[in-house]
C-alpha cells in the first residue's frame, strides 16, 4: 500500500512539472529590475523553498518563516536554526542564517541575516587607469515576532535593517514585513506584505524598496505525504508572479520537491524556464536540503542551493 502511494505521488509530481513547464511563461530576470533598489531582498532563501518554486509563504515554518512569513515562525513549535548557501557565476555568493526561538507555546522570536557578496571588482579612474579592486555587497538583518492567537490563527511582524555597499558608496534603510496565517487540518492560507519601507538613498538619489504582497495556499489533498502549494505575488513596482510547488515525503525522512514560477505578463514560453527540483533528507534533528534551478529567474544561470536546518528542542 505504501509503495503504491509513493508511486502515485511521484507520478503526479512528474506530470505536474512537465505540463507546467510547457505552459508556464518565460522568466529570465526580475520583473522590477531598474525600478527598485535592494532587489536582493526578493531572492528566496532556503533550498526547500527553492525546490518548490518559491511557493512557500503558506508552507514555511520555524526559522525559514523569518524570510517568507513571520506569522508562521510559531508554527513549528520548536527552537531551530537554518543555514543556507548558494553561489552564482564569477564568485558571487549568498549566505543566509535564521533562528526561531520558542518563548512560549504561543509566542516565538525570529532572527535572520542575509549577506550577498559580489566579491572584488576591478576599478578604474576617469582616465581609464586601474586603481585596484573594490568590494561590493548587500546585507540585511531582521528580528521577528510571531504570535499564535489560537490553535489555527497566527500573526507576525519583522523589522529589518537593509544595507548596500559599492566601493566607497554605501546606503542603508529600515523595512518591515507583516504576516498572517490560518492553519486548518489539511490546508493553510497565508498573506504577507514584505519589504515595506521609506526607500534607500544613494548620495542624493532615493530609490524604492522591492515591496510586495503575497498570498499562498498549501494543501495536503490525499495524504500527509503529499503537499501542494500555489502562491501569487504582486510586486508594488513590478509584475505579478505565480508560483506552484509540490513535495512528496517518505516516512517524514526523505523529500522530493518540484516547482514552477512565472510572470503571466510575459508572452514567451521556454521549456524549463522558472522550473526547479529539490530533495531533502532528515537525520535525527538535522535536515539537509538541496535545490536546482536551471536558468534561475534572478541570474539566468543554473543555481545549486544547500540548506541545513537543526532543531534544538521543543
Amino acid at each position: 500500500m505504501r509503495n503504491s502511494v509513493i508511486k502515485y505521488t511521484i507520478s503526479i509530481l512528474c506530470s505536474f512539472l512537465i505540463v507546467s513547464s510547457f505552459f508556464g511563461n518565460d522568466v529570465l530576470a526580475a520583473s522590477d529590475a531598474g525600478r527598485t533598489a535592494a532587489n536582493f531582498l526578493q531572492i528566496g532563501v532556503g533550498a526547500d523553498a527553492a525546490g518548490m518554486g518559491g511557493a512557500y509563504t503558506s508552507v514555511s515554518r520555524g526559522a525559514s518563516a523569518a524570510f517568507w512569513n513571520p506569522a508562521r515562525i510559531v508554527s513549528s513549535g520548536a527552537t531551530e536554526i537554518s543555514l543556507s548557501h548558494f553561489m552564482w557565476y564569477q564568485g558571487i555568493k549568498l549566505e543566509h542564517g535564521a533562528a526561531a526561538i520558542m518563548l512560549s507555546p504561543k509566542l516565538a522570536l525570529g532572527a535572520s541575516v542575509t549577506f550577498l557578496d559580489y566579491g572584488t571588482i576591478d576599478a578604474y579612474d576617469v582616465n581609464g587607469n586601474s586603481i585596484g579592486q573594490v568590494s561590493s555587497y548587500d546585507m540585511q538583518g531582521g528580528l521577528s515576532l510571531s504570535i499564535a492567537l489560537n490553535e489555527r490563527l497566527s500573526v507576525g511582524v519583522t523589522g529589518k535593517y537593509v544595507g548596500e555597499k559599492l566601493a566607497d558608496v554605501s546606503a542603508s534603510t529600515f523595512a518591515g514585513d507583516f504576516g498572517f496565517s490560518y492553519q486548518a487540518e489539511r490546508w493553510s492560507l497565508s498573506l504577507a506584505a514584505v519589504n515595506l519601507g521609506p526607500g534607500i538613498t544613494f548620495d542624493t538619489e532615493k530609490e524604492k524598496l522591492p515591496s510586495a504582497m503575497r498570498a499562498g495556499v498549501a494543501v495536503t489533498p490525499f495524504t500527509p505525504s503529499l503537499l501542494t502549494s500555489v502562491e501569487v505575488e504582486k510586486r508594488m513596482y513590478g509584475d505579478m508572479v505565480v508560483r506552484n510547488g509540490i513535495e512528496v515525503s517518505v516516512r517524514e525522512q526523505y523529500y522530493l520537491r518540484g516547482g514552477l514560477n512565472y510572470f503571466p505578463q510575459n508572452t514567451e514560453r521556454k521549456f524549463s524556464s522558472g522550473f526547479s527540483l529539490g530533495a531533502g533528507v532528515r537525520f535525527g534533528k538535522a535536515t539537509l536540503d538541496y535545490a536546482f534551478t536551471p536558468s534561475d529567474s534572478y541570474t539566468s544561470d543554473d543555481l545549486h542551493r544547500f540548506t541545513l536546518v537543526m532543531t534544538l528542542g521543543h
